[in-house]
């Protein structure tokens, strides 16, 4: 089983940031491009690398995900670097558009992610069968070993582009949700919202059709005199039965437990940064269209939460997501919002992820 490497400490990082009035003059794509440059992440791919391109592909019916036009600039500065790239996400534990691989391809899809407006090829990190590698983690205190999509975990390179939103429970959704959240299976999913990893099963709601007894890996569920009965003692964490409970008689109890979930996902982000050599992983934040709430929701507001600010990039997740956060902080966050992100602060500098100071470099 591969072990992670020793977390490394750093005093201070470089941020790049294109902002929206800086990018006027040639356009937010060509601060895309002058980012990608400045950050001399051409320089860590080596010829034939093998480089994934992790993005939310936004749940149908949102209309302000990352734009796929981003994706594609990204894209073709890959191929410019000689790396082979492809577009990736992970299935959801929640049932909506994106919870396995075919409905959520055809999410992809239909929100305009495709081999043909990309150009490479889009696929589910996760496959078919929610396919993860573990990963033992030193010094991870609440989740000790992380399931890593299989696609993440075979890529040589990671560039981390996540698109800044409010979050219900994360807070702050930036690259290090995009990074814990989504580059592992639904198992980690699960142990993140739910700290026992054990699901509800609420047997009033229960409609019978037996998929669970199909899917379950520990075998919990068993049917007794026309009933589904579920014992928890032999649940594995998979978290298959939410997804393919016909009744929405398995759930989560979402909400709950907010702080320990940020912590678990640091942990989780971790394990995936521990795949991959320090100067393989790459985090870009585009805070654009950024909205109250997760791309997770298939509906948009009419207004966004806070104005563009413009693309942020790093090698550190922390530095990347706070330098964002100052800059918000700076220009004033929605009053409501203000005692969630010192949370939000205070919880990332307990993390296990490497405390750091950000140096902020506008192009």
């Amino acid at each position: 089983m591969p072990t992670a490497k020793k977390k490394r400490s750093q005093d201070s990082v470089a941020v790049y940031f294109a902002s929206v009035e800086q990018a006027k003059a040639g356009g937010i794509y060509q601060g895309l491009k002058d980012v990608f440059r400045r950050t001399k992440v051409a320089d860590s791919i080596e010829k034939g690398d093998v480089v994934a391109i992790k993005v939310h592909f936004g749940e149908l019916g949102n209309t302000r995900y990352l734009r796929p036009a981003f994706v594609r600039r990204l894209v073709d500065l890959v191929k410019d670097a000689g790396g082979r790239p492809f577009v990736t996400d992970t299935t959801t534990l929640y049932r909506h558009h994106r919870h396995d691989l075919f409905q959520h391809l055809e999410t992809a899809r239909a929100n305009g992610f495709t081999p043909e407006t990309l150009g490479c090829p889009v696929l589910i990190a996760d496959g078919i069968k929610n396919n993860g590698v573990d990963v033992k983690v030193r010094g991870n205190k609440l989740i000790p070993t992380v399931n890593v999509a299989q696609a993440i975990y075979d890529a040589d390179v990671i560039i981390n582009a996540a698109h800044l939103t409010f979050h219900c429970d994360f807070v702050w959704g930036g690259t290090i949700k995009g990074l814990g959240m989504g580059c592992t299976t639904r198992k980690m999913k699960l142990l993140m919202h739910q700290p026992s990893g054990k699901p509800i099963f609420h047997r009033d709601r229960c409609v019978n059709c037996g998929l669970c007894l199909q899917y379950c890996a520990g075998e919990a569920f068993t049917r007794k005199r026309g009933r589904i009965l579920f014992d928890a003692d032999k649940c594995v964490g998979c978290g298959e039965c939410i997804v393919f409970c016909t009744g929405h008689a398995i759930t989560l109890a979402w909400g709950e437990a907010w702080r320990e979930l940020i912590l678990r996902t640091a942990e989780c982000g971790r394990g995936v940064l521990s795949t991959f050599a320090p100067e393989k992983a790459w985090h870009f934040l585009f805070a654009l269209d950024i909205t109250g709430d997760c791309d997770c929701i298939g509906a948009s507001e009419g207004q966004p939460a806070l104005p563009d600010m413009g693309i942020f990039a790093s090698q550190s997740p922390v530095a990347t997501d706070l330098a964002a956060l100052d800059i918000a902080e700076k220009a004033g966050l929605p009053e409501e919002r203000v005692e969630a992100v010192q949370t939000f602060r205070k919880l990332i500098a307990e993390s296990v992820l490497p405390s750091v100071r950000c140096r902020l470099n506008p192009i």
